[in-house]
């Protein structure tokens, strides 16, 4: 790939452009590992090293519409150390990198040296590449731990075309391939003691790892997630040539060509209008020689498999400068043809920069244009301009309203980087807002699921995590935002810090914590296990509160073993709690009753063991587990109270075998009746307000501004009766939450929901402030009037 700009000018550029369809489906680099292998590695000796000269190139063309070309070269010196068995040493040096500059008379393509070549020859040579071979198809890979991801395919490729199939027909019907498992037939040209001359044939487009690898788009785009169904237009093909020594079975040449063929813009295969991409690699046996070394170490912790990975498409050559001139000449423009161009130019260039470049330049590009910085980094949708957005936050006032905006909207990304991962932390640290705190779990979620695994980025999440929460008996509502973050993210705090865990169990039980805190803690296990004794204590304990009790059976249920379950079927008829026996029955009914939960039913059976679960109570007065199709709800009373204490209602779609959680939504509180009463009573807020504004517009149509102005003055004086009214109970409290896709959002407390009247209030006050005393406006359907406004 070209480390830099077109050299060959706009004719070239609307080549690239019309090839845009076939780059969404396939990165540039993947064109270097164009061999794919089922291996047969006993042609290499023990004991022996073999050197070959190794060349690909890759070439984009219009067959038919145009002879112009575009593509890059490389070249390097291959050498093959066995010291053992089944173990091969990989060394590539004297590497070059060169693209298409011309074409010649002929149209052939003539190559001229790329601007990061010597850049690419360091870094091919840097490290070595460990192989090991079990059995006849497992390959496995031990690069070093910083050689990227961009080198590692391209040695992939190498190591596909060093390798050459068996011929049993067995052993061919699948092969492991770059791509996944690929059919291939092969053709014996020439056959002397052993095959001497051989052929093979792919379809890789059947090939069951042929995957689009996504490259970074805009993340306002309107349109995304088409690189899967346009990479279906693609048709790939390969053809393989090896040629074999006779006597001693190594491999003396090998050639092969790889077609990719655009279907929508070409007819019918033929060589005509044709859109495509032709790759080509190239061995030639250089020398054979002894080989004494026997040690082979390699780092077990980095294995990789051999099919391809998403590279890091970075330039090589690292300049800030190149973009800041094109940002400078972009700010001189007011329009034109020209202005569109440079845009999308500095997008692709700033795309190419990695963080270390990009970070140093963004004080100087927002002293040239400010918004078109903004602009810029918008569209650009790759990790490190995300970084550089949180760069620039980080500099707002902590106060600022839309550093949280921005924050959370970042933290809902679908495919979050680790480097996000840290700047959300860093972020987090800066300010410690609810919603910053849940867009780092949210991100955190999404790259530990991605992952598999824990890494330092989480690790350094978790530490963090542990000196939020303390030891639960600090800030009351500091300690139930850090639980529910921590819960939010729970499968990867859990795996990455038994502190952490421990932490939240202490919170459980803690005397000093509040008892939103505890069952906060008790909720934050829903997606991670917890020892059983810590929930069945809770459970069985008469002494603990109803919500209490019930979230944590809710957790337990999650994946009830028979010891719970036993302990449970024992309690539940002697169960003085009436509303805490309602509530298990109910649920317990529901699972009986479902056909979905086949294995929970058996290992309840088993527990029961043929008792009956009881009979459910009156939905209006206890408290219940409601289940209807994908639907599921709670509802809990507290003592004689004709409103429920807390109320849930949540949604799960099964789909391709897995069930999804669509969304959840709920509400906890007590001392709600007096709160009911000034918001939805005879002269609450909404019967007062909403229902006096739906009638006006029945009967005033065509509205008239003074009129409307009046309105807004009106739902002004409501909200701040209401805020009064609430401010004269005694203390309400309430908690809504919400969660859509197993990820929660936020929550919303009373205290906030007052803040929010009274700012509301202000704001229409503010904006009333706006207009001046006496206003003319023409009204509709007759003359202009003058309106007064107070």
């Amino acid at each position: 790939k070209s480390f830099n700009e077109p050299i060959m000018g706009d004719t070239k550029l609307s080549l690239l452009l019309l090839l845009s369809t076939l780059a969404l489906a396939r990165k540039y680099l993947s064109h270097w590992s164009l061999l794919w292998i089922k291996i047969y590695f006993t042609r290499y000796k023990s004991l022996h090293k073999y050197e070959y000269q190794y060349k690909a190139e890759s070439l984009n063309a219009i067959k038919g519409a145009s002879n112009l070309m575009n593509g890059p070269k490389c070249s390097c010196k291959v050498e093959i150390e066995v010291p053992q068995s089944c173990s091969y040493i990989l060394r590539t040096t004297g590497c070059s990198l060169s693209e298409v500059v011309d074409m010649d008379a002929e149209g052939n393509p003539v190559f001229g040296p790329a601007p990061g070549s010597d850049a690419f020859a360091a870094a091919m040579e840097k490290h070595p590449l460990k192989v090991v071979v079990e059995g006849v198809y497992d390959v496995k890979l031990y690069p070093e731990e910083d050689e990227s991801m961009t080198i590692l395919n391209i040695k992939r490729g190498i190591v596909s075309a060093l390798a050459v199939p068996l011929l049993e027909e067995e052993n061919n019907k699948k092969m492991p391939t770059i791509h996944g498992m690929c059919k291939t037939n092969y053709i014996v040209n020439v056959m002397e003691d052993i095959s001497t001359d051989i052929t093979l044939n792919r379809d890789l487009s059947k090939c069951d790892h042929f995957i689009p690898q996504r490259d970074h788009t805009s993340p306002l785009a309107l349109i995304s997630g088409m690189h899967y169904p346009l990479a279906q237009l693609i048709r790939s093909s390969q053809t393989c040539n090896y040629k074999f020594d006779n006597d001693k079975k190594h491999m003396i040449s090998g050639a092969c060509t790889e077609n990719h063929i655009l279907v929508p813009f070409s007819h019918k295969w033929v060589t005509y209008n044709t859109v495509t991409n032709v790759g080509k690699q190239f061995l030639t046996l250089l020398e054979v020689s002894t080989y004494n070394e026997r040690v082979f170490d390699h780092n077990v912790a980095n294995l990789k498999g051999l099919p391809m990975e998403a590279a890091e498409d970075k330039s090589f050559v690292q300049d800030k400068d190149a973009p800041l001139a094109v940002l400078r000449e972009l700010a001189t423009l007011s329009n034109g043809e020209k202005r569109a161009h440079l845009f999308q130019q500095l997008v692709s260039m700033v795309r190419g920069m990695k963080a270390e470049t990009l970070s140093p330049a963004i004080p100087e590009a927002l002293k040239v244009s400010g918004p078109l910085t903004y602009q810029v980094l918008a569209q650009c949708g790759t990790p490190e301009c995300s970084s550089a957005i949180m760069q620039i936050l980080r500099t707002f006032d902590n106060s600022a309203f839309e550093v949280d905006a921005v924050v959370f909207a970042m933290g809902l990304v679908p495919n979050p980087s680790a480097l996000l991962v840290n700047d959300m932390l860093a972020m987090a640290r800066y300010k410690q807002s609810k919603p910053i705190l849940y867009a780092l779990s949210n991100v955190v979620k999404r790259f530990y699921k991605a992952e598999g695994k824990v890494t330092p980025e989480i690790e350094a999440v978790a530490e963090f995590a542990v000196a939020q929460l303390g030891d639960c008996t600090g800030d009351k509502e500091q300690n139930f935002l850090a639980l529910r973050v921590i819960g939010n993210m729970a499968a990867a705090m859990g795996a990455a810090s038994p502190a952490l865990k421990s932490a939240v169990i202490q919170c459980v039980n803690e005397p000093a914590a509040s008892l939103e805190v505890q069952q906060a803690a008790i909720q934050a296990f829903r997606q991670t296990p917890v020892p059983e004794e810590v929930l069945l204590q809770v459970l069985l304990s008469d002494a603990s509160p109803l919500q209490k009790r019930v979230a944590a059976y809710l957790v337990m249920m999650k994946d009830p073993q028979p010891a719970e379950l036993a302990q449970l079927a024992a309690a539940l008829p002697i169960e003085e709690d009436q509303q805490a026996k309602s509530f298990v029955i109910s649920h317990l009914t529901n699972i009986l009753e479902s056909t979905a939960a086949e294995t929970q039913e058996h290992k309840i059976l088993d527990a029961l063991q043929g008792n009956e679960v009881g009979t459910v109570m009156d939905p209006t007065k206890f408290s219940r587990n409601y289940k209807i199709g994908s639907v599921q709800g709670n509802m809990l009373f507290e003592g004689t109270s004709y409103l429920p204490k807390e109320v849930m209602l949540e949604m799960t779609l099964k789909a391709f075998g897995y069930n999804v959680d669509m969304v959840e939504v709920g509400m906890e509180g007590k001392g709600l009746e007096p709160t009911v009463e000034a918001l939805f009573g005879e002269n609450g807020f909404f019967p007062d307000t909403v229902l006096k504004t739906v009638s006006f517009v029945s009967d005033k149509m065509p509205l008239q501004v003074n009129e409307v102005m009046k309105r807004m003055i009106e739902i002004g004086h409501n909200l701040n009766k209401l805020v009064r009214d609430l401010k004269a109970q005694e203390s309400p409290e309430a908690m809504v939450y919400l969660r859509l896709l197993g990820n929660e959002l936020g929550y919303l407390k009373t205290n906030e929901m007052e803040k929010m009247a009274y700012s509301a209030g202000l704001m229409i006050d503010n904006v009333l402030k706006m207009f001046p005393t006496d206003l003319t406006i023409p009204a509709p359907h007759a003359p202009a009037k003058l309106i007064s406004i107070t």
